[in-house]
C-alpha cells in the first residue's frame, strides 16, 4: 500500500510530511524516555521483520477465493503488532518510518514526496487505530487473540479508506470507486495481517513471555531472543522469492482500474539501487541478495538509531 510519487501534488504531500515529522519526533520522545534500553533490540528486530514479510505478496484469493480477488495480492504491514508488542502506537510510528525509509532508498518502493502520506497511513493511523481497536476490546473482555486481529483487521482497512480519500483529494481516484475497492483489497488483506500478527505475538509469548507480559517498561534481556530473531529473518529472505506472488496489492490494482491517464510526478525519480526488489541480470538469486541487503540495511540503520537513543 506504497504511494508511489506523482499520485499526490507537492503542496498536499507537504501536508503529510509535517503531520508525520511531528509523530516522528513523538515517537523518539518516546523511545528515549519509556523504552528500556534492554528492549531495543528488539525494535531493531522488529523493523527487520516488518521489513522482511512486506516483501512476500501473497495472492489474496488464498484468504477469500473470489473472483474480485484474482490477480490481487498483499503483504503484511506490522502496524498493529509493533504497538501491542512494545504497548505503544509509538512503536509502530518510529517502526514503518525506518522500513519504508529503507524500502525507498534501496528499492524504490513507495515514493520520496509521498512518504509522509505512506507514514500517515500505515504507521501512524494503522498504529494507532490498531493498537486501541485491540485495547478497546480487550477492556470489554474480549479474549485476547479476538481483539488482536480485530486490532490488526483495522489498522488495514481504516489506512485505505483513508488513502483513498488523500487520493480524492489529490484529484487522482474517484471517491466512491477508490473507497469502495481499497476497503474489499484491503479488509481482504487485514484477514491475513491478523492471522500472521496471532502468529507472531504468540511465537514471541511463548519465546520469551515477559517480553509482551510487561511491555517496554521493565527491564527485560532480550539479546538472545532479538539474535534467534535476526537468524529466522535471514532463512525468510533467502525463501522470500519462491513464497512472493507476482501480482499486484491493493493499492497498484485499485489504480489500473479507476486511473485513465498516465501519472507523472513533479520531480525527477530517484533511481532505486534494486528496482524490484531484485539485482539485475541475477534471477532468484539476485531477488535473495536484494532482500538480504534489505535486512542487513535496516539493522545497521537500527544500530544508529540505537546509539541516538541511548544518548538520552
Amino acid at each position: 500500500m506504497h504511494i508511489p510519487d506523482g499520485y499526490i501534488p507537492l503542496e498536499q504531500a507537504a501536508i503529510y510530511w509535517i503531520i508525520a515529522l511531528v509523530f516522528i519526533a513523538r515517537s523518539v520522545k518516546w523511545a528515549r524516555k519509556d523504552m528500556n534500553e534492554d528492549m531495543l533490540p528488539m525494535l531493531a528486530v522488529v523493523a527487520a521483520g516488518m521489513f522482511v514479510l512486506q516483501t512476500i505478496n501473497i495472492a489474496a484469493s488464498l484468504l477469500i477465493p473470489i473472483p474480485i480477488m484474482g490477480g490481487v495480492s498483499w503483504h503484511v504491514v506490522g502496524a498493529a503488532l509493533a504497538a501491542i508488542i512494545f504497548a505503544s502506537p509509538w512503536a509502530a510510528v518510529l517502526l514503518i518510518t525506518s522500513v519504508l525509509a529503507i524500502q525507498f532508498i534501496l528499492f524504490g518502493d513507495g515514493g520520496l514526496t509521498v512518504m509522509g502520506a505512506n507514514i500517515l497511513n500505515m504507521g501512524i493511523i494503522g498504529g494507532f487505530m490498531g493498537y486501541y481497536t485491540y485495547i478497546g476490546l480487550s477492556k470489554l473482555s474480549v479474549k485476547r487473540p479476538a481483539a488482536m486481529f480485530a486490532g490488526a483487521w483495522a489498522s488495514m482497512i481504516l489506512p485505505a479508506i483513508a488513502l483513498a480519500f488523500e487520493l480524492w483529494l489529490a484529484g487522482t481516484f474517484p471517491l466512491k470507486q477508490g473507497v469502495v475497492l481499497m476497503g474489499i483489497f484491503q479488509g481482504v488483506a487485514g484477514i491475513g495481517e491478523g492471522m500472521i500478527t496471532i502468529i507472531v505475538f504468540g511465537a514471541i509469548a511463548r519465546t520469551k513471555p515477559e517480553i509482551v507480559m510487561n511491555g517496554a517498561h521493565n527491564k527485560v534481556s532480550t539479546a538472545k531472543v532479538a539474535a534467534a530473531g535476526v537468524i529466522a529473518l535471514a532463512g525468510i529472505s533467502i525463501a522470500a522469492p519462491f513464497l512472493a506472488s507476482g501480482n499486484p496489492d491493493g493499492l497498484q490494482q485499485t489504480a489500473s482500474m479507476v486511473i485513465k491517464d498516465e501519472i507523472s510526478s513533479a520531480i525527477s525519480p530517484i533511481a532505486p539501487m534494486f528496482p524490484g526488489y531484485s539485482i539485475a541480470g541475477l534471477g532468484k538469486t539476485g531477488e535473495i541478495a536484494a532482500i538480504v541487503i534489505g535486512l542487513a540495511a535496516i539493522l545497521v540503520l537500527w544500530l544508529g538509531i540505537m546509539k541516538i537513543l541511548k544518548k538520552a
